[in-house]
């Protein structure tokens, strides 16, 4: 069995309660989110592809039928993802599904093939585990387990670990990229989505790290981020933006001799590096800038009050932050003071959370213990 033998049941629900307005078409990177899922499965492969909602409506019928897949509804409404799972089953015609949660933009389709040889025997559900944290909705199914969840909202219960109970399942502990989980179910992690999707975009990732007010501590914050980002294998390049100007070099020394004497660049090469010198008639556009530096994974910006996106904004309470469209969390001295559904709110000294999220920013894996702040958000 591979994954055309399978169908691809997307549990597409419909309340939104933490994100606060349909999720299902947020948009990121030019499509929705519940496009992106469709697109990719279609693109994946699968036999079918069922979306299971909770009512039908125009655009979702619309949706469906631009990536072939069948819309149905839920029976009962207000019973969450059991609905999904009874009505997505019972359509599908396909011995196994995957089941997948319309809200994970970032997951591995290749992951199935993990999960394909356990779909044998006895077994209803391959229910892959993360860190010990259960993956119901990213799980293979058999058909008939779906009458199994049909029956358990008609006597009153809708929770999927009780109705797991029921059903021949075998658990499978996964070993993988944590961020291949992540759902975005809350504007805090709408913010983070839209920060990761905007470096798959580049070539080579950026991180901008802003405040409103000068003595906030970004250099302080970026020389911490930069040894623990290196120990996951990454290497940096840091861009200041200055509008004071600069000098690189001390008066008398050559390239500043020869700087004053009018000459429009100045480069030096040593056996560990070398620098240039640029006079420009005006600043730069960043990405010209990154374009010219080499063996570099990540670069950070550092900028006054704002930056590109993604941007972690330090507030030490100087100022209030500057928080916008660009802004993927805030590292704050008093973090307790925020909305954390709104924006993921860390302390400002720590500068290992600092790290994890760069790295998912950044779309490297997530493993062990990094990766449960993803999962449970």
């Amino acid at each position: 069995m591979n994954i055309s033998d399978l169908t691809l049941v997307v549990a597409a629900g419909g309340r939104s309660t933490r994100m606060g307005r349909d999720k299902r078409f947020l948009p990121l990177a030019g499509e929705n989110l519940l496009a992106r899922t469709l697109r990719r499965g279609r693109d994946a492969g699968f036999a079918a592809i069922v979306v299971a909602a909770e009512e039908a409506r125009s655009d979702l019928t619309a949706l469906a039928e631009e990536f072939g897949a069948v819309l149905v509804t839920d029976e009962t409404p207000a019973q969450g993802p059991a609905a999904a799972l009874a009505a997505g089953l019972s359509a599908a015609e396909t011995e196994w599904s995957l089941v997948l949660s319309g809200d994970m933009p970032f997951y591995d389709f290749a992951l199935v093939r993990e999960l394909l040889p356990e779909a044998a025997g006895g077994t209803q559900v391959v229910l892959p585990t993360l860190l010990g944290y259960w993956q119901p909705l990213a799980a293979l199914y058999r058909r008939d387990a779906g009458a199994v969840f049909a029956a358990a909202i008609a006597r009153g219960d809708r929770k999927l670990g009780i109705i797991m109970r029921d059903l021949s399942v075998r658990e499978l502990p996964l070993t993988a990229d944590a961020g291949l989980f992540f759902n975005v179910n809350t504007p805090a992690a709408y913010r983070l989505a839209l920060g990761r999707l905007a470096n798959e975009e580049r070539a080579r990732p950026i991180l901008s790290i802003a405040a409103s007010a000068s003595g906030t501590g970004k250099t302080t914050f970026i020389e911490r981020l930069i040894p623990l980002l290196a120990a996951h294998g990454v290497r940096t390049a840091v861009i200041k933006s200055d509008s004071h100007g600069f000098q690189l070099d001390t008066e008398g020394k050559d390239t500043a001799r020869f700087s004053a004497a009018g000459a429009e660049a100045v480069a030096v090469s040593a056996p560990d590096g070398y620098f240039i010198l640029q006079k420009t008639r005006e600043r730069q556009d960043f990405q010209d800038i990154i374009e010219k530096l080499d063996d570099v994974d990540l670069y950070i910006t550092e900028s006054r009050s704002r930056g590109v996106l993604p941007t972690l904004i330090l507030d030490r309470g100087l100022a209030a932050p500057e928080i916008d469209e660009r802004t993927a969390a805030l590292f704050a001295k008093e973090k307790s003071a925020q909305d954390t559904e709104e924006i993921l709110c860390c302390d400002l000294d720590d500068p290992e959370t600092a790290a994890r999220i760069t790295l998912f920013l950044m779309g490297r894996p997530l493993y062990g213990t990094d990766g449960i702040m993803f999962l449970t958000m």
